[in-house]
């Protein structure tokens, strides 16, 4: 055979052998497709690409920041976030990796007196069926990266709106102590009116003036968690000199309708809505991946093309294999390891699946109780304490009542409105835990 033919059919040979092996499609989830992931679980888009903060378009800070601009927000700047966000780059520059072939090694041997010239080409022809399970699996760890993007988002969307509870908290209790305070400071007018007009003694006036003033510290208190709340939060948004801590306030919120009350149904619904489930059969998949690749393992083969330049005949071309026996050495331990992989990401299918049925009961029954808590402070205790407090002050005017009545009662209503927003605030983080238990939004409609 001519040897430019021998050397044309070697050639034809390795062509097809390559276009064989890089058959494979795809190159992992992109950052467009995680976009979408995210706003389909929670609404909101992610920033496109990186650059300074900005206030993301139909965000209007100016009239106080709803929880879901915050969210908007956050999404859109939080650093951390965005930091994770190259972690799908890097599972996509692992397929990339896992899809590449070798390159063919070439020895030449120049000729040196008797000595001809002689070249060996050499390529492990054990990536063409290694290289299909080397991206399955590349692909599978893609895919699982991406699933945990989506809820590391979840996350961040939950944190933002616990810290914006926080921050309505605070304003809450702000608002609460200057009513206080000033309930207070009327209370000790009449009380100074009284001992001026010789009706009490000065010790009883100098009580009532102590309260004001211990009000008045409430309210200074107060303004510190207003601040330190809105530091926050500001720290969560990660919208830097775009919007000052200082001028971000709370406001208004929409009463969303009520759609998770039965907590029976939303187990089925909660295992296919919540990523980290996703997360856990994709790490089934790709360790089984792995363990087919590290089974075929088992042996190497690399194709060899030998040429001289003069020969018996003259220019010899010649194909050949190289391939060790596997007499001791069969890859038995990355077997091994891949399998043990494998049993490890079962385990953690079903660990991850009791989770989060005992994370959506448990956030369940919280928001119960919270829902159920605040409607007994606001529609029973607090109303009453109210018309008796009146009814109090009244009588102490009239002089039917000594000063320790009134302020006993002031006291009582006071614990009772701080109770109530404590249950409010308690009720609003449960529902946040609650629509973060379930992997979307939610408001459950629980009988009051």
């Amino acid at each position: 055979m001519p040897p430019f033919a021998s050397l044309w059919r070697c050639s034809l040979i390795v062509v097809l052998l390559l276009a064989a092996a890089c058959a494979t499609s795809g190159g992992g989830p992109t950052k467009e497709q995680l976009a979408e992931r995210i706003r389909a679980q929670t609404g909101h888009g992610v920033r496109p690409s990186q650059g300074p903060p900005e206030i993301p378009s139909g965000v209007t800070p100016d009239d106080g920041l709803t929880s879901e601009e915050s969210v908007a927000i956050a999404l859109w700047n939080n650093p951390d976030f965005a930091a994770g966000l190259a972690d799908l780059g890097i599972a996509r520059a692992e397929i990339a990796q896992a899809g590449l072939l070798r390159n063919p090694v070439l020895s030449l041997l120049l000729p040196w007196g008797p000595k001809q010239l002689e070249a060996t080409a050499r390529w492990p022809i054990e990536a063409i069926w290694q290289r299909p399970r080397r991206v399955k699996a590349a692909k599978a760890a893609a895919e699982a990266t991406a699933e945990r993007l989506v809820v590391a988002g979840l996350s961040l969307v939950a944190d933002v709106r616990l810290a914006h509870a926080d921050l309505w908290t605070a304003e809450a209790r702000r608002g609460l102590a200057q009513e206080a305070a000033v309930l207070a400071h009327r209370v000790s007018g009449i009380v100074r009116n009284r001992y001026e007009a010789g009706d009490i003694s000065r010790l009883e006036s100098e009580a009532a003036a102590v309260e004001a003033s211990r009000a008045d510290q409430d309210v200074a208190r107060a303004a510190l968690d207003v601040v330190l709340a809105a530091d926050r939060l500001h720290q969560w948004l990660g919208a830097g000199e775009r919007l000052a801590p200082e001028a971000i306030r709370t406001g208004p919120e929409a009463v969303a309708p009520g759609a998770c009350a039965d907590v029976s149904a939303l187990e089925t619904e909660t295992l296919a809505a919540r990523p980290e489930v996703r997360v856990a059969e994709l790490d089934i998949e790709a360790a089984g991946a792995r363990l087919g690749w590290e089974r075929s393992r088992a042996f190497t083969f690399v194709a060899v093309l030998d040429a001289n330049a003069k020969g018996s005949e003259g220019f010899e071309l010649g194909p050949g294999i190289d391939s060790d026996l596997g007499l001791f050495d069969r890859n038995q331990a990355g077997v091994l390891r891949a399998g043990s992989e494998l049993e490890r990401a079962r385990a953690r299918y079903l660990s991850a699946r009791y989770a989060i049925l005992r994370e959506l009961r448990d956030a369940h029954a919280r928001f119960g109780q919270a829902d159920r808590a605040l409607a007994a402070w606001r529609d029973d205790i607090r109303p009453r304490l109210e018309q008796q407090a009146g009814q109090t002050e009244r009588a102490y005017q009239a002089g039917e009542l000594p000063l320790l009545s009134v302020l006993d009662l002031s006291r009582r209503l006071n614990e009772a409105r701080s109770r109530e927003l404590d249950a409010a605030a308690e009720r609003r983080r449960s529902l946040i835990l609650l629509e973060r238990s379930t992997g979307r939004g939610c408001a459950p409609a629980l009988p009051r």
